[in-house]
């Protein structure tokens, strides 16, 4: 998921542009971050979860390269 990837850390962030209402959504129904702020200003970091998930699939694409 692009969105996760985005991510800086687990920190608050804000969505990389283009990034719609329903992703954020859908991403924290998954348990993958949390959101903070109202429309215009939503901030989002990792979870747990998300940062794991980041973490495991920055390695199943590396060993891909191989």
């Amino acid at each position: 998921m692009v969105l996760l990837h985005s991510a800086d850390g687990m920190a608050w962030q804000s969505p990389p542009k283009g990034t719609s209402l329903k992703t954020l959504n859908e991403a924290e129904e998954q348990g993958f971050i949390l959101i903070r702020g109202e429309f215009q200003k939503r901030q989002f970091r990792l979870t747990e979860l998300g940062s794991n998930y980041v973490e495991r699939d920055k390695l199943r694409l590396e060993a891909r390269k191989l």
